[in-house]
């Protein structure tokens, strides 16, 4: 494979994002031991890699230290370094989030043709997205940009990056872009950013395979074949019933013992199984219900009050019995 692997990460001790690191470098190794690693990172954070969280070391071909503003926050100097890491590195890469689990070798992304290859946010174009509209006014508000006729809405947490005077071009206006966002609006987000400089740079992403970038929390089409599978670290209400590695206990436990246990290592091993039963789907319609002001105050409400979700239900059960008795008489 002559791709390199690149991570980034900002970290202190008060957070979760190496132990995240940790499974999924733990991952790629076992199915892509030879693979070149680098580790691209800022000084505060490299020099807090002691003790238990310089094991991540013995997974990594390189740790490279960026030499980003001293006021910047940790997601600042996160985004900063995400949005220029093109011209830190030589050859072809492959960026990884930290929220990922490796599930099957990489070697592959070498025959990508495109200079910028990225899996579609969620999955599927811009107009079918529960937060397009907002996507779009979002970047009307910080950037000016009309991006009406924008169709692909790319995620970066999965990014292939050839070494090519155009791929040098789109992150040096990736990197502008984000910085307006940033610091002009407040808004310190990469993808909007992304979504402008592509507009601007005359397309130079192309789509790569969801394969690529599995975001199983909207889609599970990918999750047969998938190479990478990508647990969001955001939180989300309830998700943590899906998987495991959707639940901070397990990087809590990793923290706290120092090693990865055994029964982690087993969900790594088959992470396309890595989910708890009974698990169900809810549909893009009622989706967008739970996320109205409505669906997410009677949603609360159920949560707080068992007798209002058990007399609720009651009532489903009796309007499928009724149902039931009309149809077979």
């Amino acid at each position: 494979m002559n791709t390199t692997i690149v991570y980034i990460l900002t970290s202190s001790d008060k957070d979760l994002y190496i132990e995240q690191l940790w499974l999924s470098l733990y991952s790629l190794r076992l199915h892509n031991p030879e693979v070149r690693v680098v580790l691209l990172t800022d000084d505060s954070t490299e020099v807090s890699l002691v003790g238990d969280r310089a094991k991540i070391r013995q997974y990594l071909s390189e740790v490279k230290v960026i030499d980003v503003p001293k006021e910047y926050t940790l997601k600042e100097r996160s985004r900063f370094i995400k949005t220029t890491y093109r011209k830190y590195l030589k050859g072809n890469l492959l960026f990884l989030d930290t929220d990922t689990i490796i599930a099957d070798s990489l070697s592959s992304i070498d025959a990508v043709e495109a200079d910028v290859a990225c899996v579609l946010d969620y999955h599927a174009q811009l107009d079918k997205l529960i937060d397009g509209p907002v996507i779009r006014e979002r970047v009307i508000d910080i950037f000016g940009v009309d991006v009406g006729d924008e169709s692909n809405y790319f995620n970066s947490g999965v990014m292939f990056v050839k070494d090519t005077p155009r791929t040098h071009q789109f992150f040096e206006e990736w990197h502008k872009n984000w910085k307006i966002a940033a610091f002009e609006k407040n808004q310190c987000f990469d993808q909007p950013a992304l979504l402008v400089s592509d507009k601007v740079c005359g397309h130079v992403i192309k789509e790569l395979s969801g394969v690529w970038n599995c975001q199983v929390l909207t889609s599970i089409q990918y999750l047969h074949h998938a190479k990478i599978i990508h647990f969001f670290n955001n939180t989300w209400e309830g998700k943590a019933e899906w998987s495991p590695f959707f639940d901070d206990g397990i990087y809590k436990q990793l923290k706290r013992e120092g090693e990865i246990p055994a029964r982690v290592k087993e969900y790594i091993n088959d992470p396309k199984s890595a989910f708890f039963s009974p698990a169900y789907f809810v549909c893009k319609r009622k989706n967008e219900f739970l996320q109205t002001l409505v669906g997410a105050t009677l949603y609360s409400e159920f949560q707080k009050n068992g007798i209002l979700f058990r007399f609720v239900k009651l009532l489903c059960n009796f309007r499928c019995f009724f149902i039931q008795l009309i149809k077979h008489g």
